[in-house]
């Protein structure tokens, strides 16, 4: 007769470090830091578009 068992260390099972649910904290972390770096620059740009901007904005609507 045979004897089968199941191995307690088995590979299929999920480890502690698998989900690094630290990994994701520490990208919206990132993602906070940047958009506070450029936060500055797009108000300015939503607000005060360049000369450049605009003319092609109107060179767009003037060809449709």
């Amino acid at each position: 007769m045979t004897k089968t068992s199941t191995s307690k260390n088995n590979v299929n099972l999920p480890t502690a470090n698998m989900f690094q649910p630290r990994t994701d904290i520490e990208s919206d972390a990132e993602i906070d830091l940047f958009y506070d770096q450029i936060k500055g620059k797009l108000d300015r740009l939503a607000k005060d578009p360049q000369e450049e901007t605009i003319n092609k904005i109107l060179a767009y609507s003037r060809s449709l």
